[in-house]
């Protein structure tokens, strides 16, 4: 935590940290990253995460998160998947770390919600995918996604985020190890009310997003696609797709902005049937 505040000083002199990003990485980009996360303990899996990953010349190379809502099929964001190759993708479930072998299924096709509009609204897809994913209730296992009936997500309910996360707010040179981590990192912090979020610099939010936030922490650069979940009285339960923040991960002055997955259950559900 002191080094996030000290390198932070560093970052807020460079121009452009209030500009907005949500951006994916199959080649040569910098991964979408957790800024104050810690690592997933050894032996703890988190069984809906999912790596997206691209096939590039150097190997296979993650670019993105997703969960499992089915054995054949992944929830992720639509920014991650929009112009990309479909047969030079496929995700790896049953990991902690990048360097693990996993279950690795490859993607046939992807949906991208048909209202989707960059940095506004609609940022999901979900992608089809064989082999099907071998649920087991340990390691690898679906999460629930569907809207519990007038449930609606508004301000200060906990929440927890999961990804393959860059610790800092901006990535920094001869930091590798520091900047990205091969472990799975998991941070837990607040939603904001959507009127709060809008007041905090986020204009364009809708009733189609929630929004969260906290001190030196939040969504960055490979977490796109994540999912955020919260404790329901049935157990985890996703609300959330990472989808868009600042440039500079994790200022507590703004919010990280999320698909509101309740608001796309219908039409999550009609992709699982196509």
């Amino acid at each position: 935590m002191g080094l996030s505040e000290l390198l932070l000083i560093g970052v807020i002199t460079v121009g452009g940290v209030f500009g907005r990003l949500n951006s994916r990485q199959p080649s040569g980009y910098t991964p979408h990253r957790i800024v104050g996360g810690a690592d997933i303990p050894p032996g703890e899996h988190v069984p809906y995460q999912v790596s997206l990953q691209y096939r590039t010349r150097g190997g296979q190379m993650h670019f993105c998160g997703g969960s499992i809502i089915a054995d054949n099929r992944i929830l992720t964001a639509a920014h991650c998947c929009q112009g990309l190759n479909a047969s030079r993708m496929s995700v790896v479930a049953g990991i902690r770390g990048l360097n693990e072998q996993g279950s690795r299924s490859q993607v046939l096709s992807y949906s991208i919600h048909p209202k989707y509009k960059e940095l506004v609204t609609s940022d999901l897809a979900v992608l089809s995918i064989k082999p099907p994913l071998k649920l087991n209730n340990s390691t690898i296992t679906a999460i629930e996604y569907r809207s519990q009936g007038k449930d609606f997500v508004g301000g200060g309910v906990p929440v927890t985020l999961t990804g393959w996360g860059l610790r800092l707010p901006v990535p920094f040179p001869f930091l590798e190890n520091v900047n990205y981590p091969n472990v799975l990192q998991r941070m837990s912090y607040h939603t904001i009310s959507n009127t709060e979020c809008r007041n905090a610099g986020m204009e364009s939010v809708t009733d189609t997003e929630i929004c969260a936030r906290g001190p030196f922490r939040g969504a960055c650069s490979g977490d796109s696609g994540g999912p955020l979940v919260m404790q329901s009285k049935n157990g985890l339960h996703q609300v959330g797709i990472v989808s868009y923040g600042l440039v500079v991960c994790g200022l507590y002055i703004s919010p990280d902005v999320y698909t509101r997955v309740s608001t796309f259950s219908s039409w999550i559900g009609n992709q699982m049937e196509s």
